[in-house]
């Protein structure tokens, strides 16, 4: 096996250096200011993974027995630790005063997937997040402090990675691929063909969207270790890949009985905890922020309930971020969201269809109320 040394000391070295200055220079830029009427009450993040090894390989895949030393599957890589660091490193930056300096259990809640690389993302994001405060430094070697985080076993998590048993969301997705409508968006992409090609190419089986989304996930994983890809996907990743890839996430949240399956059990504890804290009734009073560390779906089925996703890869490290304002002189809350999906550019601040970018709490939640579950177990039947 061809692994190219990307993973030495004298790389990440160099991704450390230059990770800084970019850190160091956006540090001017980024501190949060606010209007003097207006006070920063709640903020929540979600973000996806850093970067990882490959997850599944295909039949063919030279590297079908390789085990990415010394990471293993599914994992993240350095560069991906690094990412997530940092990641931790801007939000402490940006909330630096809205948070304080001293790390309390009360001020934040970390939740996670039951999976090693969305835990070890948020460990790293706090490590970036909470370095100790003098008084809070144990160990004069170590500037790092345990945080804890907390997470639901896989087969009970409708929040962040909502894969659980929905027959009704199963018929709806099929109903959706085999409408006309779907299937013209299918052969404007010539999808039976690339199907066919990628089928002997492989030696997998692709009659779907999400099958050439993986190909193409397992295949960014490879080249980001390093690993030299096979000829034949010369022409064909990622560029062919990418719009079925792309395609994939939106056709799984495709309409609003999807997307309130998908995504309706996160919105609606995003929104409650947001309306808890204007209302003065969240539990610890003096909650000031949760993290939500999860995966590419997680991202896309969120801003696409929102109605506010543009279709895109959702990268390693892609984050949502979810303010609750207070206007002291009109005593009236507001939501602003924001998604930062690169590091070369200030999150984009995002505006709901029918609301301003500063969007009252309550037209918030009179606008997402079309993907709020009452019951989610009776919307599967």
């Amino acid at each position: 096996v061809r692994v190219k040394l990307r993973q030495t000391v004298v790389t990440i070295f160099h991704i450390i250096i230059m990770e800084t200055l970019l850190y160091c220079v956006c540090f001017i830029v980024i501190v949060h200011v606010l209007p003097a009427n207006t006070e920063l009450q709640l903020v929540q993040v979600l973000f996806r993974h850093g970067e990882r090894t490959p997850v599944d390989m295909y039949p063919k895949d030279p590297y079908i027995n390789f085990t990415y030393p010394p990471f293993g599957l599914g994992t993240l890589t350095n560069p991906g630790k690094l990412q997530q660091y940092l990641q931790g490193q801007y939000l402490r930056t940006r909330y630096n005063e809205f948070l304080g300096h001293h790390y309390n259990s009360d001020v934040m809640y970390v939740q996670t997937t039951d999976m090693d690389r969305t835990k070890m993302s948020a460990q790293l994001v706090l490590a970036g997040l909470w370095p100790p405060a003098p008084a809070q430094l144990w160990n004069p070697d170590l500037h790092w402090q345990p945080i804890p985080t907390h997470s639901e076993p896989l087969k009970k998590d409708s929040l962040l990675l909502n894969n659980l048993r929905c027959p009704r969301y199963y018929y709806e997705r099929q109903k959706v691929l085999n409408s006309t409508q779907l299937q013209d968006i299918l052969n404007e992409y010539n999808a039976t063909h690339l199907y066919e090609t990628l089928s002997e190419l492989t030696g997998g089986t692709f009659e779907d969207p999400y099958d050439v989304m993986s190909l193409y996930s397992t295949l960014k994983a490879e080249e980001g270790f390093n690993l030299t890809l096979p000829e034949w996907t010369r022409g064909i990743y990622p560029e062919k890949l990418l719009p079925l890839t792309i395609f994939s996430f939106t056709l799984n949240v495709y309409n609003t009985d999807m997307q309130k399956v998908k995504a309706g059990p996160l919105v609606k504890k995003l929104l409650n905890d947001g309306k808890a804290k204007a209302e003065g009734t969240l539990q610890p009073e003096g909650r000031k922020m949760y993290i939500y560390s999860g995966h590419d779906s997680t991202i896309v089925n969120l801003l696409s309930a929102l109605q506010v996703w543009d279709p895109q890869i959702p990268d390693y490290g892609i984050m949502v971020l979810i303010e609750l304002h207070h206007n002291k002189s009109s005593d009236q809350h507001y939501i602003k969201l924001f998604l930062r999906n690169t590091t070369e550019h200030e999150p984009y601040l995002l505006k709901l269809p029918g609301c301003e970018t500063d969007c009252p709490l309550d037209q918030f939640i009179s606008l997402t109320r079309p993907v709020i579950p009452v019951n989610w177990e009776d919307d599967c039947k």
